[in-house]
């Protein structure tokens, strides 16, 4: 009788357990508009896509190679929500193992790619988990019939380079690192070795691949931004003289685990009164006063793909005269540059426009960043910035003007998307100018009045 009473108890609650999945999936599912693109099937928990979608990258980078050989490696990073993946080896692997290398050699006849891993280490497992063993099961997971020990990879290389003798360097190192390129530094041991083998840049190749997104990489940003404005919703709760900054980012982040993204797509940066002045004020430690202004610079990362929001607000919920006029300059600028946005078009045009409304505004001096940037897999992504812009491309628009001597900052930041024809709000589920953001501010103090 006890066995059949805790079965009973268990089957309850299960049926609780599942019921409630299914309500909160419900919930999600409801709040995004009808009109956003469905998501692609994302294999959890690590929320990647099918491997085929990784392989049709491969190939496309091998079609540009068209010959020798190519080594990109993982360079991820630990961080405070768990380790990052290199964004171009995720892009062309789905695979967020650290330590990871990736053998492309398109005049291969039978097998033109190879994935290399760290050999286990049953001791560094029983801290951070067990590892899968090469075979079957890890081949299909990630789509690569090839499948060896890292330490296998410059006998690899070497062999492939005899028979088609150019290593190509895909990945750039970012500005200003010291470090030789890991890529590089095989390349010339190999050349040391062998005679006639030659090392060439591919440049943009895999940047120009990244910023111009398929359909279901354009879903996943959209939602990222979705989930991102439910946490800027719920986060204006907490504006109020005498609130603290840290709140409003906290309560923001909880919202977005909650509803499926596992980690920021940057750094939050929350700020009032003269650190709403500072680019990337890190810290959100200071108590909001009354008649300062809150920037808030805060997103989401969602299935490994970025968006990139910023509103500022009256702490208060009205702008003051001298806010309200130093915020509708810098609106007038992210609209003008919004309407120049089209295919064909240089990221310095829009630049150039939003520029143009803040300098005649007598503020020109005080806009001290670029307009905006690309968004992917990285929120600062990679693209060919030197290029016209061409559909299907996710960019920021974000003017700002920032004078410290009166403690005001103001930044609007929205995520856009280049269409065929001309251009798309993606993060178009947040007040933007300034009378309806003091209608937001209001709905909020009045829909927790009417709480109490």
């Amino acid at each position: 009788m006890t066995r059949l009473l805790l079965r009973w108890v268990q089957s309850l609650a299960i049926a609780a357990v599942l019921l409630n999945l299914a309500a909160r999936a419900g919930r999600a599912a409801d709040t995004y508009p009808a009109s956003d693109p469905a998501l692609p099937k994302l294999i959890e928990p690590s929320q990647v896509q099918e491997p085929d979608v990784y392989h049709a990258r491969r190939e496309a980078l091998m079609k540009e190679m068209s010959e020798g050989v190519a080594v990109i490696y993982s360079e991820g990073s630990e961080d405070g929500d768990g380790f990052r993946q290199s964004s171009d080896f995720y892009f062309l692997t789905g695979v967020s193992e650290a330590g990871a290398v990736l053998v492309l050699a398109p005049k291969e006849r039978t097998h033109r790619e190879f994935l290399l891993l760290p050999s286990r280490d049953p001791e560094a497992e029983r801290w951070t988990g067990e590892r899968e063993s090469i075979g079957v099961a890890l081949r299909k997971k990630y789509g690569f019939e090839k499948i060896f020990r890292t330490g296998r990879l410059a006998g690899l290389v070497r062999e492939l380079a005899t028979r088609s003798p150019v290593l190509w360097q895909v990945s750039f190192p970012e500005a200003g690192g010291d470090k030789k390129p890991a890529d590089l530094e095989l390349y010339g041991k190999i050349s040391s070795q062998l005679a006639g083998i030659s090392t060439k840049p591919l440049p943009f190749t895999l940047a120009r691949m990244r910023s111009k997104h398929s359909p279901d990489e354009i879903a996943l940003i959209q939602r990222a931004i979705r989930i991102s404005e439910e946490g800027f919703r719920v986060a204006i709760q907490e504006i109020r003289p005498g609130g603290f900054e840290g709140t409003v980012e906290a309560e923001a982040e909880r919202v977005w685990k909650a509803r499926g993204a596992r980690r920021p797509a940057y750094a939050s940066i929350v700020g009032s009164g003269p650190n709403s002045t500072i680019l990337h004020y890190p810290k959100s430690e200071r108590t909001m006063q009354n008649g300062e202004l809150l920037l808030m610079d805060m997103s989401a990362e969602f299935a490994h793909y970025a968006s990139d929001i910023t509103r500022t607000l009256p702490v208060n919920g009205k702008f003051t005269a001298a806010q309200r006029k130093v915020y509708d300059v810098v609106r007038q600028a992210q609209q003008a540059a919004f309407e120049m946005v089209r295919p064909g078009v240089y990221f310095e045009d829009l630049d150039a426009a939003a520029r143009k409304i803040i300098e005649a505004a007598g503020y020109g001096e005080f806009f001290i960043h670029s307009l905006g940037h690309f968004v992917g897999l990285d929120v600062h992504d990679a693209g060919a910035y030197h290029e016209p812009l061409a559909a299907d491309m996710v960019i920021t628009i974000e003017p700002g003007i920032y004078l410290p001597e009166q403690k005001l900052g103001v930044r609007i930041e929205d995520d856009v998307l280049v269409t065929e024809t001309g251009a798309k709000w993606l993060s178009d589920g947040l007040p933007r100018d300034a009378d309806e953001v003091e209608k937001w501010m209001a709905a909020r103090s009045e829909s927790a009045n009417s709480r109490k």
